[in-house]
């Protein structure tokens, strides 16, 4: 995800902010040019597994990735949805917002809606899994197609 302008002072402003994704790390679930997420502001939020946060790297850089797991001392380690190494382990106060929902093809689709809640314990129980299932879009043509 790229740097956004005002997106901090919308998120303490107002609470929440709607953004396009960029890039692929979170595909299959959000696509480029067709997904967009809605962010709430963090606001002493309790971060969990499974949640997708905004945080921001060392060097400045906004991206979205997924909660592996929950570490000592408000250590979160994340991944994308579309890798199958956990990427980088990250400290709380370096999270911006977390994910409510998303529009996906023009629908609104809730954090809490039965079929996303399913999809986020089997993307994330299991790394091998979710490594298998990608190789498996890769094989099939379906993620070159979603990605153009």
């Amino acid at each position: 995800m790229k740097q956004m302008g005002n997106l901090e002072q919308c998120l303490q402003e107002l609470g929440f902010a709607v953004v396009p994704i960029t890039g692929t790390s979170m595909w299959p679930l959000l696509q480029e040019g067709m997904s967009r997420v809605q962010l709430a502001a963090k606001d002493g939020r309790q971060f969990r597994k499974g949640d997708i946060v905004l945080y921001r790297r060392k060097d400045g850089t906004l991206v979205l990735h997924r909660i592996l797991k929950v570490g000592e001392k408000n250590t979160f380690l994340v991944c994308g949805d579309h890798q199958w190494k956990p990427e980088e382990q990250i400290q709380e106060e370096q999270i911006l917002a977390a994910v409510q929902g998303f529009f996906r093809n023009g629908h609104y689709i809730d954090e809490k809606t039965w079929w996303y809640r399913l999809y986020k314990k089997i993307w994330n129980e299991n790394l091998t899994i979710r490594r298998g299932c990608l190789a498996f879009l890769r094989l099939s043509g379906l993620e070159k197609r979603s990605l153009k």
